[in-house]
């Protein structure tokens, strides 16, 4: 065999594996999927399906999934939300009404979008390392594996979250990152990929568009680095990375309101800070709001006798609270961060989604798949400490790329510099989702962190290895004989 085809050879097993695998939870009876919590909604209006006649609330919602939908005139979202997943549905649709025998859309046309999506994302990030020796690829081709088909990953992919594109264009980002840095930086293509898979993943979510100045960073490094062709590609790359930013800057300011940001600013409020805190009434007076708030704590956003629409209550709460306030409150007090951090930490680690169903009728209410679970089992035993496992695996990341990056020279830097990104990615989406709502929600938002930290363990291992490999061979080559003498 040609040694690009060796080289190539883990890649393509991976892919074929993780084919496999998806495929089994997928589109195989009893196909597996994620319940509706109410959010399905946003998306679907762009897809233009509907839940069939007669489907009542009970039977949409958190127990199980449906697999039948009506098609219907795709129109935009009533709520204004906006979402890079909404193209990815509509392409399931398209694909949906293509192989329909009964004129219905089958749930399984969108888990087959989101596989490919996938399988592609695990070829640039198995096929990256294609240069390492065998044990090296193939040991980062069976992580990227092991890791992303487990259920907890697989679930969402049969649905109308949009944390599956967030996922998704994560993952693809990272998978042409890593592609651009094996082969020195990004030229040409392969430097306009990597901004367009950045931008599908900052407008997945709104949450995802704090990414954006981070993500224009790597951009632009990766299409700066290495000789004779930096100087060609630096306007280029600064011009892709404002328009990352100005997108990212405007796809936030069209985050609908009412619909998402003030009820993530009343949940943190009302669940999180007042229930918590231990002088709830000096809390209100610090942020400069009244004491007659006191009596929501406690509450809801989604109970029927929530203020939420109430005049009276909006000018006094969001008209006077904002984002920062809550920042700079927290920064005034670091044992009450800590806490809240220590609290979410607990859940950093649980990939499964508590609470939402897996199957289809007839299979028991809020049933959940065990199979293809393993990763999510040993994740979740790491809960109980999770803050110091967090602290060590960013910290730790940190610093090993620091020193890296130190002894690197060139194009040798990209790598520890993607890392120390994507560790600050991390740490912005736990931030966010820590104190952006209510704690109780938090595994479901932290999907993305969740890959995030799963792509840092598996790079770690790959490095390791390496280094290990390196190592090992160093006194062997010291010792051969030199051919010349």
């Amino acid at each position: 065999m040609r040694p690009e085809l060796r080289g190539r050879a883990a890649s393509a097993a991976a892919v074929l594996a993780a084919a496999v695998i998806v495929s089994a939870q997928l589109l195989v009876p009893p196909i597996i999927g994620l319940a509706n919590n109410g959010d399905f909604g946003r998306i679907m209006e762009y897809a233009g399906v509907r839940y069939l006649p007669g489907t009542t609330p009970e039977r949409m919602y958190f127990l199980n999934i449906q697999r039948k939908f009506e098609l219907v005139r795709p129109v935009r979202s009533g709520t204004g939300y906006l979402s890079s997943e909404a193209g990815l549905a509509l392409a399931a649709r398209l694909l949906g009404q293509a192989f329909s025998r009964d004129g219905l859309f089958d749930l399984r046309a969108l888990g087959a979008v989101h596989m490919l999506v996938l399988l592609a994302a695990i070829a640039l990030l198995a096929g990256s390392v294609r240069s390492r020796p065998p044990p090296v690829r193939w040991t980062a081709a069976a992580l990227l594996v092991f890791f992303f088909t487990d259920v907890g990953y697989v679930a969402p992919l049969n649905s109308f979250y949009s944390q599956a594109g967030s996922l998704l264009f994560l993952l693809l980002t990272a998978g042409v990152a890593a592609e651009c840095i094996a082969r020195g930086g990004a030229r040409g293509a392969w430097a306009g990929a990597f901004f367009v898979s950045a931008l599908l993943f900052v407008s997945a979510k709104p949450q995802e568009a704090l990414h954006a100045p981070l993500l224009a960073l790597l951009g632009a490094r990766l299409a700066t680095a290495g000789e004779p062709a930096r100087a060609a590609w630096r306007r280029p790359a600064v011009w892709g990375a404002i328009a990352l930013c100005a997108f990212g800057v405007w796809y936030y300011g069209r985050t609908p309101r009412r619909a998402i940001k003030d009820v993530g600013m009343f949940h943190t409020m009302f669940m999180e800070l007042l229930p918590k805190s231990p002088d709830p009434a000096a809390d209100l007076d610090a942020l400069g709001l009244d004491r007659s708030l006191l009596r929501y704590s406690g509450m809801n956003a989604y109970m029927p006798q929530a203020p939420i629409e109430d005049p009276a209550f909006r000018a006094a709460f969001y008209d006077r609270f904002r984002a920062r306030d809550l920042v700079l409150f927290y920064l005034r007090r670091p044992g009450r961060m800590l806490d809240r951090m220590s609290r979410g930490a607990a859940q950093a680690f649980q990939l499964r989604t508590p609470g939402l169903g897996n199957f289809e009728p007839p299979a028991p209410p809020r049933s959940m798949d065990r199979r293809f679970g393993t990763w999510s089992r040993l994740r979740r035993g790491l809960d109980r400490h999770g803050f110091l496992w967090l602290i060590l695996l960013l910290g730790g990341n940190l610093a090993a790329a620091a020193v890296v990056w130190l002894r690197a020279r060139g194009a040798a830097r990209l790598l520890p510099e993607a890392v120390a990104i994507l560790c600050a990615m991390a740490a912005v989406e736990f931030g966010v989702c820590v104190f952006g709502d209510w704690l109780g929600d938090t595994a479901r938002h932290l999907y993305a962190f969740h890959a995030m930290c799963d792509l840092l363990i598996a790079a770690d291992v790959a490095w390791a290895l390496d280094a290990a490999l390196r190592r090992r061979a160093a006194p062997a080559a010291a010792m051969a004989p030199n051919p010349a003498l």
